[in-house]
């Protein structure tokens, strides 16, 4: 009995670890990054920050802590308050993330770095790398903690609004490191999170960009046939009339990657020159063939 227990929670470890080995992978990758663009391209050049990071800058600052420290308990302390309202799959990844933050941070105060003379440069590429890996611990999944857990406690124990919330708590921050940095660094603070901002929305976006196209043509069987036959995609048919000459027509709807697009805009052009195609860029798509709705 005991020899089945043990195979039992052998195999449903190994599962698990084959289901989350992803999240682990762009996890630990986006925590490199991000903690490289701290310690490199933000430290260096006293730059403003928010959430936790930002209160680990201030430190650093103000009484020469490492922000290793101050992450590491930090986010300890945020979630002893609130793991009884959040997910155990949630508490666990941030856990490692913040412990893995606090331990790359320290490795990469290790070392000295070439100053950039031009600190609007030094913003962006920290904005840029700090993105970059926030979005990819984004993807994954997982959280990089700080606010986070804090905002989404909040949530989960009264309700609060998550995106206003935040809100509040970065501009708080931002407005103390006044106090501690010059007008000029708070400035390039911000351009530095509107940066980071655009790379996370990008990195997360690129991940399941499509291209959706719409083909309204004359000869529906061919293009159907291509698709379904030499594309290996199924395709939605719906049935109009022209609203100008009222005749019958077919659109054909289908949801695929940049390169499958161009493939069947040849193809569609080929059999039917008169073809209308209309193409837009997905950001998402959820359902058989694309993302599972239970990675939403």
């Amino acid at each position: 009995m005991s020899a089945r227990l043990s195979v039992g929670l052998w195999s449903r470890g190994m599962e698990l670890v084959r289901k989350e080995w992803s999240t682990f992978f762009l996890a630990t990758l986006g925590t490199i990054f991000m903690s490289f663009a701290i310690v490199a391209l933000t430290i260096p050049y006293r730059f403003a920050g928010a959430g936790l990071a930002g209160i680990a800058l201030l430190t650093k600052y103000v009484w020469d802590i490492s922000p290793a420290w101050v992450i590491a308990i930090g986010n300890l302390i945020l979630l002893g308050w609130g793991w009884k309202v959040l997910s155990p799959r949630f508490v666990l990844w941030t856990l490692y993330v913040s412990m893995l933050t606090s331990g790359a941070v320290a490795f990469f105060e290790l070392f000295e770095y070439p100053m950039l003379n031009d600190m609007l440069l030094a913003a962006i590429l920290s904005g840029i790398l700090g993105g970059l890996g926030i979005g990819l611990v984004f993807k994954a999944g997982a959280s990089t903690g700080g606010t986070d857990v804090l905002v989404m406690a909040a949530r989960k124990k009264w309700g609060v609004d998550v995106g206003m919330y935040s809100f509040y708590i970065n501009i708080t921050i931002l407005l103390f490191s006044w106090f501690v940095v010059d007008m000029e660094r708070l400035l390039l603070g911000g351009i530095l999170l509107y940066v980071e901002s655009l790379t996370i929305d990008n990195v997360l976006k690129s991940f399941d960009r499509r291209k959706q196209v719409s083909v309204i043509t004359g000869c529906p069987e061919e293009v159907r046939r291509f698709i379904v036959e030499d594309m290996n995609k199924s395709a939605t048919l719906l049935e109009g009339s022209g609203a100008y000459t009222g005749d019958e027509r077919t659109m054909i709807m289908v949801v695929v990657n940049r390169r499958q697009a161009m493939d069947l805009k040849r193809f569609v052009v080929s059999v039917d020159p008169k073809a209308f195609i209309i193409l837009a860029d997905v950001a998402e798509v959820v359902g058989e063939g694309f993302k599972h709705w239970k990675h939403i």
